[in-house]
């Protein structure tokens, strides 16, 4: 069931006005209008408890009471932007490596540049969002007091149901608090306990916070309903455990304590509450994520019922544009504004898979070596050239690194016979002198020591064909992998054919004329058997020349679009430049689309149990008992299995470092919100050893001084309430 979020109307009139989270000024008014609904009356309608409920929750989903826009809850922002999880997905993402965004709205930028301060528009909003909630909470927790609950002679199911709600607002509450916490360490503190009134909330410092986010989460864990037992979309047990877990996991950065064993306490209690893994990592992310396994919370959306411009409908809408079809995302049209960094693009790796043709180790030829400056001029391991036609002409290939190589022929692997070139003209002498190439790169070399004559042809490769993305008419180049000595390329082919191709002409092109994986001049096309990514390897180091072809297995988390779209940033204002995620989508897993083409059905999975099985590992490797390694490595293995669709990427224990799960969390977690609490967390968001495309506003990234770790209370607040001190930095 879906848990929709109802207009709420005036219903919160008391306790919560819209407002810069220390001012807390006229909350004792009396409603202007005998026809208000206050406090005083709406829960005369006993419907209206789980109405006022499901405002609280809709507070992270809605940005005001009409929806998507009029009426707004906070002010100080386009109530386009103020949307709770818009704002906290662009604290936690924007500024990090995992998103950009093309848009230059008020102070939007600073995110990624790390260059913000108290006057951003941006953090005020993030930070009056978490206390408007915070305050609304505080309003639902005393209306729902056993004195107030008495005094409306409430009592039998009503009651025993209101007691739950009360819970699910007593967790919303530290949720709000945690996050108060992880941003702004040390806050104003008030609760349902403090008098409505017009005072100055007091600053809890960040160890208060902390133990009062604890204290509340324990005080509630046996009132909520038990795990996987609530209505969709709603807190139970396991939501407030997953809190708990990661107000441990984040102990040491937030107190400096050590709460690792705690962490591993709630992880295993989530963990033995039955939730199973979702086995399609897409559906999770799609409009019917409602039936996805393995959520433990989401903040829930519907297309026609919670209209917003921030929430899924910002995640899914921005990440469109470019050549991208917004159809294919259930989209009547796309933002162009957010992407991620080649940071994020480089943590998957492709691994080994399906080999559909293996290199051919060739025949044997007769052989005269090339040594040279490019191998220290050792004729045993130089390259040799090859007469497969055995009438002492030679012929292979050599990669020179430098500009200005030198190399001769020898005979045989010593210097007993060798020949150079004494007046550069192409043209053998018996010790002649040495041979040099103008500039480094990948040379075909041909000797005819019949006429005593040599030519080097300095040559680039490339694939060609109707299974390539440029057909006959263009060719799609390959690198070259010194290493590996091979040229190379992964990429999209058709169930069709192609061949390799030199320097973008067809003077010199090998295709495969036996079937057998040794190349030929002029040869037979190579066929490629079904449509799909395949890694293609071109070998002219050996004297026959093969190839390989494998279809490799891919992180099927890795979702993104690149047609059209560079890999390096120059210009963040550019939607080409930059990887677009694909992740978030409108579209059912059926193929069909949401209610709304406008506004999406996708709901925001908060917790799933994969963070519950990282956290588990990472606390067993900062030392944290209760747990075991062995464990840790067969629940992170789970994830990958999914991610590979086998056990072929799983990784041992020795394989499980705290740098491991950091770039697994960025492979299972990138764009939900977890990465700057992560970074920040293994000391690598502001300063530290870690940068990344544009940290810092510099191309390459810099590091940042490591007050960054933490947002700046907003200066609107420290004015208004002298009991605030700024963040040190600020």
């Amino acid at each position: 069931m879906r848990f929709k979020s109802y207009k709420l109307g005036s219903l919160l009139l008391l306790g919560v006005t819209l407002f810069a989270a220390s001012c807390f000024k006229d909350l004792d008014t009396s409603p202007l209008s005998p026809n208000e609904t206050t406090a005083a009356t709406a829960f005369d309608n006993p419907d209206a408890y789980k109405q006022v409920l499901a405002k609280l929750y809709g507070g992270f989903a809605t940005s005001g009471q009409q929806g998507p826009a009029g009426q707004p809850d906070i002010q100080g922002i386009d109530e386009g932007f103020s949307n709770y999880l818009r704002q906290y997905w662009k604290a936690q993402e924007l500024t990090t490596d995992e998103a950009v965004i093309a848009w230059n709205d008020g102070t939007i930028q600073d995110f990624h540049q790390q260059d913000w301060d108290a006057n951003s528009e941006f953090i005020t909003a993030m930070y009056n969002r978490i206390f408007y909630q915070i305050a609304a909470c505080n309003e639902y927790i005393r209306e729902t007091a056993d004195a107030k609950l008495d005094s409306r002679g409430v009592s039998g199911a009503l009651r025993s149901d209101i007691e739950k709600f009360r819970a699910e607002a007593r967790f919303i509450r530290a949720l709000c608090y945690w996050h108060a916490l992880d941003m702004f360490r040390s806050v104003p503190f008030v609760t349902e306990a403090d008098a409505v009134g017009s005072f100055f909330p007091r600053q809890a410092p960040a160890e208060e916070v902390f133990n009062y986010v604890e204290s509340e989460l324990k005080a509630i864990e046996n009132l909520l309903v038990p795990a996987r037992q609530n209505e969709y979309g709603r807190a139970d047990q396991a939501a407030a455990w997953m809190v708990l877990a990661k107000l441990y996991l984040n102990a040491e950065t937030y107190i400096g304590r050590d709460r690792y064993s705690d962490c591993i306490t709630y992880c295993n209690k989530v963990i033995s509450a039955g939730y199973t893994l979702e086995s399609n990592y897409a559906k999770m992310f799609m409009a019917d994520n409602n039936t996805a396994n393995g959520i433990i919370w989401s903040i829930n959306f519907d297309g026609k019922r919670t209209q917003t411009y921030g929430g899924t409908t910002f995640l899914c809408h921005a990440a469109v544009g470019g050549s991208m079809a917004p159809g294919n995302f259930g989209l009547d049209g796309g933002w162009g504004g957010t992407r991620t960094t080649k940071a994020l693009v480089q943590k998957f790796p492709a691994t080994g898979g399906n080999v559909v043709v293996t290199p051919n180790p060739g025949a044997t030829h007769p052989v005269i070596y090339a040594p040279g400056s490019y191998q220290g001029w050792d004729p045993a391991s130089a390259n040799q050239l090859s007469s497969k036609n055995n009438d002492n002409t030679y012929e292979g290939y050599i990669y020179f690194a430098d500009a200005g190589s030198k190399f001769k022929f020898t005979l045989g692997p010593n210097w007993d016979n060798n020949f150079g070139d004494n007046g550069g003209d192409g043209t053998l002498e018996a010790g002649g002198a040495d041979i040099a190439v103008a500039d480094a790169g990948f040379y075909k070399v041909n000797a005819d020591l019949n006429a005593l004559t040599y030519t080097i042809e300095k040559t680039t490769w490339a694939i060609i064909g109707d299974a390539t993305p440029g057909g006959w008419g263009s060719e799609t180049p390959m690198t070259y992998e010194p290493a590996e000595g091979a040229w190379t390329i992964t990429v999209n082919l058709s169930a069709a054919q192609f061949k390799f191709r030199a320097n973008n002409a067809w003077t010199l092109n090998y295709g495969d004329s036996g079937a057998d994986a040794l190349l030929d001049r002029d040869g037979d096309n190579i066929a490629i058997p079904s449509s799909g990514t395949y890694k293609i390897k071109l070998f002219l180091k050996k004297p026959d020349y093969t190839y390989s072809i494998e279809r490799p297995l891919f992180d099927k988390r890795a979702m993104f679009y690149t047609a059209g779209q560079s890999l390096e940033i120059g210009d963040i204002s550019q939607f080409t430049e930059g990887y677009a995620v694909t992740k978030f989508t409108n579209k059912r897993s059926d193929g069909t689309n949401g209610s709304d083409l406008a506004f999406v059905d996708t709901d925001f999975p908060v917790f799933r149990i994969e963070d519950a099985y990282l956290m588990y590992a990472e606390a067993v490797r900062r030392g944290g008992s209760g747990g075991d390694i062995a464990t840790a490595v067969s629940l992170v293995n789970q994830i990958r299995e999914r991610a590979y669709g086998s056990a072929i990427a799983n990784v041992s224990a020795n394989e499980l470092t705290l740098d491991f799960i950091l770039d697994e969390r960025a492979r299972e977690f990138y764009w939900e919100g977890h990465r700057r609490t992560d970074l920040v967390r293994f000391g690598k968001f502001s300063d530290g050893n870690y940068v990344w495309p544009w940290k810092g506003g510099v191309a390459a990234g810099v590091t940042r001084p490591a007050f960054y770790n933490v947002f700046p209370i907003p200066n609107s607040d420290i004015g208004a309430n002298p009991n605030l001190q700024q963040n040190t930095g600020y």
